[in-house]
C-alpha cells in the first residue's frame, strides 16, 4: 500500500489507464449504471435520466429542473428531455413556481411514488449484492474517500460544494434486505 501511496504523489510522466483514477472511477460508474438501469430500464421503461428524476423527486420532495441538474449531476437538455417523458407517461406533474415564473416546480404523482416504491426493493439488492464484495470498514471507507475526493474537487474549483456520498451513522446498506 505504502508503494502505491507514494507513487500516486509523485509526478508521473507516463499516463496508465489502470492507475489512472478519473478511467477507473468513470469505466466503474458507467459499468455501474449500465447494470443497474437493467432493473429500472428493461423492467420499468425508465432510461438513467428519468430514473435519476425519479428518485430525486422521491428523495427530495418537490424540485425544479434546476436543482435536479445539480443534485443528479445531469446536463440540462437531458433533464429537460427527461422531464417532459415522464409528465407525458403521468410519472410526475410541473406547476409554476411561486417564486420564479420561469421555473416550475415538479414533482411525483402517485402513479410516479408508486413506480418508485416498486424499484427501490430491486436496485438495493442489487446494491447488496455488489457490496458483499467488501466488508463493512472497507464499505465505510470507500464512501468516506469519495466524499474526501468530492471535497477536493469543491477546493479546486471544479465541482460545486454538494453531498458526495457518505454513510450516515448507523447506515448499513449492506445488510438491506
Amino acid at each position: 500500500m505504502k508503494e502505491y501511496s507514494e507513487a500516486t504523489r509523485t509526478v508521473r510522466s507516463e499516463l496508465r489507464l489502470q492507475s489512472f483514477l478519473p478511467y477507473i472511477l468513470s469505466k466503474l460508474a458507467d459499468t455501474i449504471s449500465v447494470e443497474l438501469s437493467g432493473i429500472y430500464g428493461d423492467e420499468y421503461g425508465l432510461s438513467v435520466p428519468e430514473w435519476r428524476i425519479i428518485a430525486n423527486l422521491a428523495q427530495h420532495g418537490t424540485l425544479n429542473a434546476r436543482q435536479i441538474v445539480d443534485f443528479a449531476g445531469m446536463e440540462k437538455s437531458k433533464v429537460s428531455r427527461a422531464v417532459k417523458r415522464l409528465t407525458v407517461r403521468g410519472l410526475l406533474t410541473q406547476q409554476r413556481a411561486s417564486v420564479d415564473n420561469r421555473a416550475k416546480d415538479l414533482a411525483l404523482t402517485g402513479a410516479g411514488e408508486t413506480l418508485y416504491r416498486a424499484i427501490v426493493p430491486r436496485v438495493l439488492a442489487w446494491e447488496k449484492t455488489l457490496l458483499e464484495g467488501l466488508e463493512v470498514g472497507e464499505y465505510r471507507d470507500l464512501l468516506y474517500l469519495l466524499e474526501k475526493l468530492g471535497r477536493q474537487l469543491h477546493l479546486l474549483n471544479v465541482a460545486p460544494a454538494q453531498e458526495w456520498g457518505g454513510a450516515e451513522p448507523g447506515d448499513k446498506p449492506w445488510a438491506a434486505a
